[in-house]
């Protein structure tokens, strides 16, 4: 009787048939929709402070879009790293398309907050050096944990510069016994992390100050997500060595990667890690609550009153990664990143449909609340208007 076949054993020529229907185009899809969500979760966020009616329907909705939203992120990660896995996107390019990206949203914040914002309000004050404190403070008022995440390519980028460092093989410079110090790079995005974590628990504690300047450079994801594109890249690194250790090359090792065999055990590692995670997730926030003091001041938060010990902990990420990876779960299973889609070209298409419809939602919401305000402004002939128009100063 044959025994069971090594897992190098396998190749192309023995490969099951078995994929998964949904490939990286489908979840880069689902990622991107979801982030137009967050903005319509934002915009009806913002209208119940706007105009304060069905305050509590209004609440649920915004929990419930905020769920849906929370998933952008890691079908984006899933989507980003299936593409490096079957080479359709290398490491340069993914790396340059997400850094690049976050810059533009970096000097397009700076550029929005110091042009229309501050320039704009100087005009109508007699000191102008004191808007951006005065805007500071008016957002901390707003925002009870003191900051504001929102550049989900930051996080993107850091996570594909993680598993270019564990994972490439440099051509220069690095190679032989040098390779150990590449290695060594992947401690960065690491410790990136790390600190902006312990920065968001700082400021949430009231301990430390963000200036509004660094709110961009900030990741999204909860840490529980980060962990488990760590586990995955280990997962790929460990087959690798596995491979290589017995005898085959690192060629032979990449065809692997391309089979269905492994895109399948990839999704169920996949599916494992999320749950555990999320589970881990939820232990951690209930063990935090649970040795806080239990006369911890009160705040409240997004109209539900929580604990201070609450909101630190969440403004870390911390509690925050159940809902989205127990969601997430259950379509990595239908997932397999060897299926390639008929026409690739639409990945550079689904970031600018999904731009758009965020502008014809930001053109909505402006429509109805200026319709708002004008039913609480005494109407005035088109003849008036005109002339207050034309002989303003």
């Amino acid at each position: 009787m044959a025994g069971r076949r090594k897992l190098y054993e396998y190749s192309a020529e023995n490969d099951i048939r078995y994929r998964g229907p949904f490939s990286y185009l489908t979840f880069q899809i689902f990622g991107w929709l979801c982030i137009v969500v967050s903005v319509f979760a934002l915009l009806v966020q913002l209208s119940v402070r706007i105009v304060p009616v069905q305050v509590e329907s209004r609440l649920r909705l915004i929990s419930q879009l905020q769920n849906v939203a929370s998933l952008s992120l890691p079908f984006l990660l899933i989507a980003n790293f299936a593409k490096i896995l079957n080479n359709t996107d290398r490491y340069q390019k993914q790396l340059m398309r997400n850094g690049l990206a976050a810059l533009g949203i970096c000097a397009a914040s700076a550029l929005f907050v110091s042009r229309y914002i501050i320039s704009l309000a100087g005009k109508f004050v007699t000191d102008p050096e004191a808007v951006l404190p005065l805007l500071e403070d008016f957002f901390f008022l707003m925002q009870k944990q003191g900051f504001f995440a929102f550049n989900i390519f930051i996080d993107l980028f850091l996570c594909t510069l993680f598993m270019y460092f564990l994972i490439a093989f440099p051509k220069r410079v690095f190679t032989g016994k040098k390779r150990i110090i590449f290695r060594s790079f992947a401690l960065l995005p690491i410790a990136y992390e790390v600190l902006a974590i312990f920065m968001k628990g700082q400021v949430a504690s009231g301990l430390a100050v963000m200036p509004l300047w660094t709110f961009p450079l900030l990741p999204v994801k909860p840490p529980m997500a980060f962990v488990v594109f760590v586990v995955l890249v280990l997962f790929i690194k460990r087959r690798e060595l596995h491979f290589r250790r017995n005898g085959k090359t690192h060629r032979e090792f990449l065809a692997f990667l391309k089979t269905n065999r492994n895109s399948l055990h990839f999704s169920i590692s996949l599916c494992i890690s999320l749950v555990a995670a999320a589970l881990l997730d939820y232990l951690i926030l209930r063990i935090f609550l649970a040795v806080s003091p239990s006369s911890a001041e009160v705040v409240t938060i997004g109209g539900s009153v929580r604990t201070r010990a609450y909101m630190v902990i969440t403004a870390m990420g911390f509690g925050k990664a159940f809902v989205p990876l127990m969601l997430v779960s259950p379509f990595v299973l239908l997932f397999s990143y060897t299926r390639i889609p008929k026409n690739r070209h639409l990945s550079m298409y689904i970031p600018l449909a999904a731009l758009a419809l965020v502008f014809i939602l930001l053109l909505e919401a402006g429509y109805n609340v200026l319709s708002t305000l004008s039913k609480q402004v005494t109407p005035v002939s088109v003849k008036e208007l005109l002339d207050k128009l034309l002989h303003f100063p």
